[in-house]
């Protein structure tokens, strides 16, 4: 049941009735019934491993408090919720690694088995990893087996995140309050525009990058670095539609979750982009791996490898390939460059007499911060490490004169690429504004803009979106994780 389908939209009418119908007491109730029925109703067969999990954290959480042995009964639980990850996500990878190994030797291979992937098992393993951490740093266990379990699955959370930390949500579901009607006003924008990004712009940038992707051999260089942007702005604007509804949802039941975006697409270098990008990942591994692996304090060489270190992890929680881990270390490779170049830059900036902060060049550091980012992407969705760099390859050597009908070729005709660039234009002017003013304030500050907006995007999501018969409508991009 994706946010984006009608059945969503259902099931959170329903669900935000029976919860406001309730008296204070009912609330809760009915929203671990509703994660419940949502989980049970997108991966029936995993639902068990979900709730045996709960159960473990929350009893292994009490232990861990008062443990005589603390640091055992961490790396117990540690190990008991990623060896369950490993177990389900990356079994065949790991035999793959061993079967290579093990032909340096002449060894048999060893068959080769996946098990199919527990959905949000990525997320809410590393929403239980993250608390038992806070708990054995000081924080109190929770004691209310109903409250840990709705803060382990939050429906509108599970799929995809954000990945909460328990200092935030769980006082929220302790004594879940009624939606304002400021909150439902916020969730009805954060919905429609999260829903307009889907099917507007994601799904029919989708169309571009599959048809690329398929055949990557029978496409120019030219098509190719279309398809490359157009997956840049595609795992955007789908990520954060996603992110959008969830926190929307989870608004109409009181509840604030953590932004998970910030116009990341603006960012001036590699670790700019990563303080706006899935931040509720990124800060999740800078509390929990790179604080701990010792940070920036012990000497620049040990920062830079424990930059490398949880880039290298970051992708791996990505996806059982190699092309992940690639993918990871790239960004993490442009971190180091970028802060080993940053005071020669400055410094030439000085001796030539530019101004560092000056708009040209925080343009061109914004551009070259994309086009980084978009190489790095093309290993995340090539099918294969091999496939990314026969594509970048591809790019780079059969560029030749690119000729808009090509785009043709790429199965959206001149009607919907018109559309998709303006969509496209607005969101980056709305972008671009938002980080100088509080744009969705001002426009929304009245009545008849707020319902003026919203009927706008409604209609061109009606008119233009991609849905309706005859279309393989999209999953969101985060659903295989």
């Amino acid at each position: 049941m994706s946010p984006s389908s009608f059945a969503y939209m259902g099931f959170l009418l329903v669900g935000v009735l029976l919860y406001h119908a309730m008296p204070q007491r009912g609330r809760k109730p009915v929203l671990l019934l509703l994660s419940l029925v949502f989980y049970g109703i997108n991966a029936p067969q995993f639902l068990w491993l979900l709730l045996v999990t709960v159960a473990v954290n929350f009893v292994l959480a009490q232990r861990l408090e008062h443990a005589k042995y603390r640091r055992a009964m961490l790396v117990l639980g540690l190990g008991l919720d990623l060896g369950a990850l490993c177990l389900f996500k990356y079994l065949g990878f790991f035999g793959e690694l061993l079967n290579t190994a093990g032909g340096w030797f002449g060894l048999p291979a060893l068959p080769i088995v996946q098990l199919a992937l527990p959905i949000g098992i990525s997320f809410y393993t590393f929403v239980l990893c993250g608390y038992l951490m806070d708990v054995y740093r000081g924080r109190e266990a929770e004691r209310n087996v109903l409250d840990f379990a709705l803060f382990a699955g939050f429906f509108p959370a599970i799929l995809s995140g954000p990945i909460e930390r328990s200092a935030h949500l769980l006082p929220q579901l302790r004594q879940p309050r009624r939606a304002r009607l400021e909150d439902i006003q916020f969730a009805a924008q954060r919905i429609i525009m999260g829903l307009a990004k889907k099917l507007l712009l994601a799904d029919n940038l989708a169309i571009l990058v599959n048809t690329a992707y398929a055949d990557p051999t029978q496409c120019s260089g030219g098509q190719l670095a279309v398809a490359a942007v157009a997956y840049s702005l595609q795992i955007y604007c789908d990520f954060a539609a996603y992110s959008d509804m969830a926190i929307g949802s989870a608004r109409l039941f009181g509840i604030s979750l953590m932004e998970n975006f910030h116009t990341p697409y603006l960012a001036q270098s590699s670790k700019e982009f990563w303080h706006r990008w899935h931040i509720s990942l990124s800060t999740w591994f800078r509390d929990y791996l790179y604080f701990p692996l010792g940070g920036s304090r012990r000497g620049k060489g040990r920062t830079y490898l424990n930059v490398l270190i949880v880039f290298a992890l970051s992708g791996l929680w990505h996806g059982a390939a190699l092309k992940f881990v690639l993918w990871g270390l790239l960004f993490g490779l442009f971190q180091v460059i970028g802060a080993v170049l940053l005071p020669y830059k400055k410094r030439l900036c000085a001796a030539v007499g530019l101004d560092w902060t000056c708009g040209g060049l925080r343009v061109m550091r914004t551009l070259i911060c994309f086009v980084l980012s978009t190489v790095a992407w093309v290993f995340f969705r090539a099918d294969t490490a091999h496939q990314a760099v026969l594509i970048l390859t591809r790019i780079v050597t059969r560029a030749g004169v690119f000729e808009p009908s090509q785009l043709l070729d790429l199965g959206l005709s001149w009607e919907a690429l018109a559309v998709l660039v303006v969509c496209l234009l607005v969101l980056l002017v709305a972008d671009a504004v938002s980080e100088r003013i509080p744009l969705q304030d001002k426009l929304l500050a009245t009545v008849w803009r707020r319902y003026a907006v919203w009927v706008v995007v409604l209609a061109a999501i009606a008119l233009f979106g991609a849905y309706g018969t005859g279309y393989n409508a999209q999953e969101f991009v985060y659903f295989q994780f």
